[in-house]
């Protein structure tokens, strides 16, 4: 009974005598804020025995080690286990309601003298209908490895996009991953959030199935959104010209604002606002007005082919983060 509706790591490592941090996450709803929150070990029988809860109870074995924060302003709470000791390495579960079998998340922990240090899981907050920013570190700075981004399951992470050219059915237009940096960071970028897009991922270079050179990272997509509901589709005519109309915060400081053609969960800058346009559109692409205060700048594309059906985003960059937002242009004969 895993609910979507809470998530965290699948799987823990720690140092022998150390101590450990779980972060659990679940959507901010009044009856999950509220509720007892707990940490239990599985046992031999399949029984998850209490460890400690936010009824004010610890188990007797875990006096003075374990401690339990709830932040429910932020939809999370963290167990942190110290003076870890080997029998301490098992399976356990993060969880809320009354009793230990109804909404959990199950992980393994592993305590060892020689476990290799983990990313923590990074929190991000989205907009129904908004874009996020993911920024990935990386110890990989030879370039050549495929980055991914994929969607952790029960048993596996689903992949989503990848810089091979795959992407996801249901995730067209919608993901982005950028170049690495010299450090060997990364960034996914992902528009036209939904509530079902609320989960754990995980971004990373390399094997899917290696999590040494990979970040965890949980999104929470808040119901609650300033972002209207905007047309996704445009058409245009073979020959003929088009204007596309993009939006942004019109309380952000953004260094470019930029359209882009997105294919294969990569995005070709075309134009932005301070003159630059690819090569392959000289005189075809050019920009319009930049109306900051309602959040709003203009695209116009013309002498269209058909070759030009297809994606489309609108972004605008701030610092790392980038606001985005994905069109689909149809281009009919003329």
């Amino acid at each position: 009974p895993v609910s979507s509706s809470l998530y965290g790591a699948r799987s823990l490592r720690a140092e022998l005598g150390g101590s450990v941090t779980h972060q659990c996450f679940y959507s901010s709803s009044s009856a999950n804020k509220h509720d007892r929150k707990y940490w239990c070990r599985i046992t031999g029988t399949g029984v998850c025995s209490t460890i400690i809860s936010t009824t004010g109870y610890t188990s007797r074995d875990h006096q003075g080690r374990v401690s339990l924060k709830d932040i429910p302003q932020n939809g999370t709470f963290l167990v942190t286990m110290r003076q870890l000791r080997s029998s301490d390495t098992g399976s356990y579960r993060c969880g809320i309601g009354s009793s230990n079998t109804e909404l959990y998340v199950s992980l393994s922990l592993l305590v060892s003298a020689d476990a290799p240090v983990l990313e923590p899981t990074e929190l991000i907050w989205g907009q129904l209908r908004g874009s996020v920013t993911v920024l990935c570190p990386s110890r990989d700075t030879q370039s050549g490895q495929r980055r991914f981004w994929c969607k952790v399951g029960r048993s596996s992470c689903a992949l989503l996009a990848d810089t091979n050219g795959y992407v996801g059915k249901g995730y067209q237009g919608r993901i982005s991953i950028t170049p690495q940096e010299s450090s060997g960071a990364f960034r996914v970028l992902m528009n036209d959030l939904k509530e079902e897009d609320s989960g754990l991922y995980r971004c990373g270079t390399g094997s899917i199935l290696s999590q040494d050179s990979s970040q965890m990272v949980v999104l929470q997509v808040t119901r609650a959104s300033t972002i209207p509901r905007r047309p996704k589709f445009f058409r245009g005519t073979a020959g003929g010209s088009l204007w596309v109309k993009c939006h942004h915060d019109p309380k952000g400081s953004y260094q470019q604002k930029y359209l882009c053609r997105w294919k294969a969960a990569s995005c070709e800058l075309l134009v932005d606002m301070d003159g630059f346009v690819h090569q392959s559109y000289q005189g075809r692409i050019q920009t319009g007005t930049s109306d900051q205060a309602n959040g709003t700048y203009t695209v116009l594309l013309s002498q269209l082919r058909e070759e030009d059906a297809g994606w489309y985003w609108c972004g605008a960059r701030e610092g790392h983060r980038e606001h985005t937002s994905s069109v689909k242009l149809l281009i009919d004969k003329g």
